[in-house]
């Protein structure tokens, strides 16, 4: 055997040795789980979170008991009718439980409606109620005539609620 041959075969069974001590080497290394693909996580359908009364949490809607419907409470004041009813009350000088509304428009801050008085079927006028620091007042109720210019310069009630009022 010639020296070139003897330094091949040294180098194929150095090359053998090294592959085999490696093969050896990571199958005695505890073997890693792999992890887990990640699940996609599904996202909650908007409008999915109707509660007991249909009413959309995710939207801002609640329950209000006392007008039986779903608002918005920077919308939409749930217990307005009840205010606005005793201001009525006080300001005609008429007992609570004979006074009678319907509100026909309403935002958070001005509503627009009917008033009665003695019995909910009596004949009765409008009103117009505005909130002002946090308590509903009157700015108008009745029947006669409404001065528009002023109320249009002293509040900012939408157009809607001034139909039937100032049109």
């Amino acid at each position: 055997m010639n020296n070139k041959t003897t330094v091949i075969t040294f180098i194929v069974l150095l090359l053998v040795i090294l592959a085999g001590g490696t093969y050896f080497y990571n199958q005695s290394k505890p073997q890693r789980k792999p992890l887990p693909s990640p699940v996609p996580t599904q996202q909650p359908i908007v409008g999915g979170d109707r509660d007991e009364h249909g009413c959309i949490g995710s939207a801002g809607y609640s329950w209000c008991e006392a007008k039986s419907k779903c608002i918005r409470i920077w919308e939409e004041d749930c217990n307005s009718w009840q205010a606005i009813q005793r201001a009525l009350a006080e300001k005609e000088k008429q007992p609570i439980s004979e006074t009678f509304i319907r509100v026909n428009h309403e935002n958070a801050e001005y509503a627009s409606g009917g008033v009665s008085f003695g019995t909910k079927d009596a004949p009765g006028g409008v009103f117009l109620a505005a909130k002002i620091n946090n308590n509903w007042q009157i700015v108008f109720a009745g029947n006669g005539s409404i001065n528009c210019p002023e109320i249009k310069k002293l509040y900012e009630f939408p157009p809607e609620m001034l139909q039937g009022f100032c049109d």
